[in-house]
């Protein structure tokens, strides 16, 4: 089993989204600040690979003026 350790940064987010969020979807215990090709990266500077299929990202991409 795959325990994670939030950071106080990411805990604050999750926690802003939580009062403020259209709770439309569950969301991940991650927080994304900005993507860039294939790869998201979080508060904390962590990089994923971009598999959410997000329709945000979709329509205009991560880097859009």
């Amino acid at each position: 089993m795959l325990t994670a350790t939030l950071s106080s940064k990411t805990q604050h987010y999750l926690t802003l989204e939580e009062q403020f969020g259209a709770h439309n979807y569950h969301p991940i215990p991650v927080v994304l600040e900005r993507g860039e090709g294939v790869y998201l990266y979080d508060v904390d500077g962590n990089r994923y690979f971009d598999f959410l299929s997000g329709y945000s990202a979709v329509n205009q991409g991560h880097c859009h003026p």
